[in-house]
Order: C-alpha cells, then structure tokens, then sequence
C-alpha cells in the first residue's frame, strides 16, 4: 500500500512537472503582452528587411507585417538587429521573441524553432559579371569557380549540395547583398542568392554589372516568420494575423508597394 501511495505521489509530481516546464515554454504571448514590447530580429535582405541608412530604421515587407501584427497585439516594436547565421541562436537565447527576417521554411531549421504560416516565397539562383563567359549551371559548377553565398542562410545549403566541384565561399558579412558586391569587386566567379533580392538590388544600383545565369527555379522555397521551439499560443497569433492580412487585402497591398514586378 505505501508503494502504490508513493507511486501516485510521484506520478502527481512529475505530470506537475511536466505541465509547468510546459506552461513556462509556452508563455511568451502573454509576457509580450505584459510588457507592452514584441522584440524582432532583423537581417538585411532587401525588398524585405531594409536598414535605411539615413533614419537607422528598418523598412520593407516584413517589417510592415510585423507592425500590423504588433497594432493587433497593441504592443510596440523592438528591432534587434541580427544577420542570418545568428538568427536562431538569437531566438533560442530569448534576445528576440519573434524573427522577421526573410527566411525560408526548411526541415532543419523546423528541427530548432517553430514557422509560422507562409507569407511569401522566392527562388534560388546565380548571379555572375555580365562579361562572364558562364552560361549554364554545368558551367558554372567547375573545380576553377568560387561561388559566394550568405553564411548560414538556405542558400548555402542548397548550394553545398547543389555544386559538386565548384567552391562555395561564404560572407558573414552583415552588407547588403555583400555577395553581389563581392562578384562585382571581382572577388568571386559568381553569388548565389535569392532571386527577388537580387533582382531588385541590382535594379536600384545599375552601376553594379551582374546577370543571371539560367533564370529557373531552383529550389522554390516559402518564407515565414520564426519563433521559439514551444511558444505555440504565439505561432497560432501569428497564423491567425498573417490569415487576417491575406483575407482583408492588406498583405496583398504590403507586397505589391514593395516588391511591386521582379520578372524582368
């Protein structure tokens, strides 16, 4: 009988345990409430997550979706600038609550932290100099080619798996587009990036001379917003804001005023 009571006991306990570790991972919503400030990180990656250099304020699509959803939460916004190898650690570390910079949906990234519901999404490609004699992705991918790619985003890892003898150079740099500028600089053969960056990046400075290689869809991936592994209360708040945007129009007006056409 004392061991069926201790047993119970015991059990009571660790299911009390259990639900309060729970409870703890999941209270992010209601502390972002509390204090009246939702902390997001940031990277640059234009038309998406631009630091203006003039004002020091981050601008574009993302951060626009996050001050729709902080006026949902009434909370004001804290941006908390980050670059993209340092984004989950960021989160996982609690020196941001959410992440809003332009970052793909992988399983490995879902192995660390939670999505929440797609917002976008854009493709992979190479840029190289418009003198370049490189054409084709079989041409680009030889043992005499360095590519260069963002440290820590999607686009190194497809490109490591992609490329099998070409070298894949990496930036950690926290520059806009700082591997564009590297091609430009002559630096490397080529850069590896997101298509609707890119493209608009070298719209708005056509003193720099690059073009595409094959422009087709590589790796097509969805863009959403990241949070802390077991903050589902706030993943839900976030789905049902970013649901609302898309159903009342404005998430369609926010992306036509900031990525307007990149087809061309």
């Amino acid at each position: 009988m004392r061991f069926v009571t201790a047993f119970i006991a015991c059990s009571i306990l660790v299911a009390s345990f259990g639900s309060s570790n729970a409870e703890q991972q999941d209270a992010l919503l209601p502390q972002i409430k509390k204090n009246g400030v939702i902390r997001v990180c940031q990277a640059a990656y234009p038309p998406y997550n631009v630091k203006n250099p003039q004002t020091g304020e981050w601008e574009g699509l993302n951060v626009d979706i996050v001050k729709q959803i902080a006026a949902f939460l009434s909370v004001k916004v804290e941006n908390v600038d980050s670059s993209f190898s340092t984004l989950i650690p960021s989160l996982l570390t609690h020196k941001c609550d959410i992440s809003a910079a332009a970052t793909y949906v992988t399983p490995a990234r879902a192995e660390q932290v939670l999505f929440s519901t797609s917002y976008a999404s854009d493709t992979k490609v190479a840029f190289v100099p418009v003198n370049s004699p490189i054409k084709t992705y079989t041409e680009l991918d030889q043992p005499n080619i360095t590519i260069v790619t963002r440290s820590g985003t999607a686009e190194e890892a497809f490109a490591k798996r992609f490329f099998k003898k070409a070298k894949i150079k990496l930036t950690t740099s926290d520059a806009t587009q700082a591997h564009l500028l590297d091609v430009a600089a002559g630096r490397s053969d080529a850069a590896f990036a997101g298509r609707t960056g890119g493209i608009m990046f070298l719209k708005q400075n056509p003193n720099i001379k690059l073009r595409l290689i094959e422009d087709r869809q590589l790796d097509p991936s969805r863009f959403a917003l990241m949070l802390p592994a077991g903050e589902y209360q706030l993943q839900q708040y976030l789905n049902v804001s970013i649901d609302s945007m898309k159903d009342s129009g404005k998430l369609e007006e926010l992306t036509s005023h900031w990525l307007g056409t990149t087809s061309k």
